[in-house]
């Protein structure tokens, strides 16, 4: 073989050599300016939504140490739908109350909200604060979706969005994570809906925003968003509408008809598809209907004083209450109509002046007033047509108002800008000290509704519940005063009857109690409870033929009432219909085996009618379940004495 040949090789091609080898083998080194410079980029731009999210979780922190309040107690304490999912069919196929007696003529239709309970109580049990969690958490993810929201819009526009920390979008989201109007939709684990709602509702009108501008797969995502958002409260039917607004207000005409109609017609039939499960569920369309008093000319200019109202707990969220009382106007020529008259007739002229000037301000009324309209069916809402939740969502319109001034300012009055900025951090200070005051008012039921009679003294229903708090702490005068209030406030109110009665009761004053029930028979005569306690102050009076009645008559509202059919039992056995009795007790113990009350009933039935192996069984089942149970033990011991 011949000697290899070398070939030379210049310095310049050595070099080239060596820096192509390093190249190969290492990566490109960042400078510590680059890395600097990413590290600020991506603070930037995830900073804001990480402070939002601080900021909405610390202003509601306390409220993870409240108690159940209210609605709260009957939707999770009580609730058996939550307990089990095999009862998740049910949940989509009945009215938000069908699981309480008694209560399924309120015809709302919100499944989502029980299956939202339901993993609640299979992670935290039944601990208040694992559910005010969940709220507070939806609360988070709604205050950066309008951040994001407003952000994208005013980038839209071409409206100036720097200084991200101090940003329009971002004092916006501030204002709306702070406002103290949300407090009863947040802090209430019964205001889950409006939460849930919300965040699906805003969510899908994010991704509905992203797909116009591109992102494709954010289609699919936004139309399921909507499903979710009317599985959990009606109002969200009314995004649809934002999204015609949108297109028309803020995107370029640069399609035909056919292309937004085909873009539409999803949301339209998931829309169609809601209102057919929701129909099939209640069997109705419109919830129950309520002021039946009130002709259609009175409900049509009672949407005046409502809107008012809304509008003023917006500007001036000053004395909050779970309990406005509601006064209808008869007529717009008094001074409350026409004032109203005025409110909404400025509004309307401050909104033809936006559609002509400026769109994106048209379009930010519109985000308050199109989600508020479901709240001006006044026949639909039973005892409180105005209600704090109704302006969760409605309010995402309202912070949008000062992000388009301040993003105007920005670019038009630097100056004005800063100032402005001052002003919304002052008020967000307001708003902070305001949010946690009316935390600790919804800390418990009492603090709750003391809080509501003092700001609501001619609410019937605020003085019932109030009564209900003095009772459950036995301070039954003041209950019975309370209760004796909401009667001269409403004297056809039905429960507040009843829970005098129960007072009554309690205090021995049977004749009195016998005379409350029988008024809120009167009143609603399918009432269950009130049969049956009527038929309590009748046993207790030794009236047995009138307690059968009451039984009977509760036992057919209430037939798998375990505490009914053992009642029902003792007053065939006190009238010597010892097979009567039997068949009622073992009912009882079909029901509720653990019944320990039942169990030392049966074992006297059967002691009665000689057959006492059986009464020692049902009399060591009772000591077996409650050891104490002094009347059952000496039954027992009587039978082994007459057997030696």
């Amino acid at each position: 073989m011949g000697k290899a040949s070398r070939k030379k090789v210049s310095a310049y091609e050595a070099m080239g050599n060596q820096g192509k080898h390093e190249n190969e083998l290492k990566p490109p080194q960042e400078s510590p300016a680059s890395s600097s410079l990413q590290k600020t980029t991506s603070l930037i731009k995830f900073g804001p939504i990480l402070i939002l999210l601080l900021i909405s979780f610390a202003v509601y922190f306390i409220a993870l140490f409240d108690d159940f309040v209210y609605d709260d107690k009957s939707q999770i304490v009580d609730n058996p739908w939550i307990r089990d999912i095999r009862n998740i069919p049910t949940i989509f196929s009945g009215s938000v109350w069908s699981f309480r007696p008694g209560a399924a003529i309120l015809k709302y239709y919100r499944p989502l909200m029980h299956i939202v309970y339901m993993f609640n109580y299979h992670l935290f049990g039944l601990k208040p604060w694992g559910f005010h969690l969940v709220n507070i958490l939806f609360h988070c993810g709604v205050s950066v979706l309008v951040f994001l929201c407003i952000r994208r819009l005013l980038t839209e526009q071409r409206s100036p969005v720097s200084h991200a920390y101090l940003s329009p979008p971002f004092m916006a989201a501030m204002l709306f994570a702070l406002h103290p109007i949300h407090t009863e939709a947040v802090i209430w684990i019964a205001g889950l809906p409006d939460v849930a709602s919300t965040f699906f509702y805003l969510l899908s009108f994010y991704l509905y925003i992203l797909f116009r501008n591109g992102v494709k797969r954010g289609y699919l995502l936004s139309i399921l968003s909507f499903s979710a958002a009317t599985l959990f409260k009606e109002p969200a039917l009314t995004l649809p509408v934002i999204l015609i607004a949108y297109d028309y207000l803020l995107k370029k005409p640069d399609e035909t008809m056919l292309a937004g109609i085909k873009r539409y017609s999803p949301y339209l039939v998931v829309s169609g598809v809601y209102l057919l499960v929701r129909y099939y569920a209640l069997r109705t369309v419109a919830p129950m209907e309520f002021y039946a008093d009130l002709n259609t000319y009175q409900l049509i200019i009672n949407v005046f004083p409502l809107f008012r109202e809304y509008l003023a707990s917006l500007l001036l969220p000053l004395e909050l209450n779970f309990c406005h009382t509601f006064h209808p106007i008869i007529s717009l020529f008094g001074a409350n109509g026409m004032m109203s008259i005025a409110v909404a007739v400025l509004f309307l002229i401050v909104a033809m002046a936006a559609y002509k000037k400026n769109r994106l301000l048209f379009f930010s009324l519109l985000l308050i007033v199109v989600p508020l309209l479901p709240a001006f069916y006044i026949k639909a809402i039973s005892w409180k047509p105005f209600a704090e939740r109704y302006l969760y969502l409605p309010s995402v319109g309202f912070v949008f108002l000062p992000a388009i001034f301040l993003s105007w300012a920005n670019e038009k009055l630097p100056l004005a800008a800063k100032s402005f900025t001052i002003v919304c951090i002052i008020i967000a200070g307001l708003y902070t000290f305001e949010t946690i005051n009316r935390n600790n008012v919804w800390k418990d039921q009492f603090n709750l509704w003391s809080d509501t009679v003092k700001k609501s003294p001619d609410s019937a229903e605020a003085h019932n519940n109030l009564g209900n708090e003095y009772a459950s702490l036995g301070q039954l005068d003041r209950a019975v005063a309370e209760f004796r209030a909401a009667l001269r406030l409403k004297p056809d109110y039905i429960e507040a009857h009843y829970n005098l009665g129960n007072e009554y009761a309690s205090q021995g004053q049977l004749d009195k109690a016998v005379g409350e029930y029988r008024t809120a028979l009167w009143l609603q005569p399918d009432y269950a409870e009130a049969h049956y306690n009527l038929g309590i102050a009748y046993a207790s009076q030794n009236q047995w033929d009138r307690a059968t009645a009451e039984f009977q008559a509760a036992l057919r509202l209430m037939p798998d009432s375990s505490g009914v059919h053992n009642n029902l039992g003792i007053a065939y056995a006190s009238q010597g219909q010892l097979d009567r009795a039997t068949a009622e007790f073992q009912a009882a113990l079909r029901l509720q085996p653990d019944y320990a009350e039942a169990h030392n009933n049966l074992g006297l039935a059967y002691a009665l009618q000689g057959q006492l192996d059986m009464a020692t069984a049902e009399f060591q089942a009772a000591l077996k379940l409650r050891p104490d149970y002094y009347e059952a033990r000496q039954r027992l011991n009587d039978i082994v004495s007459r057997r030696h």
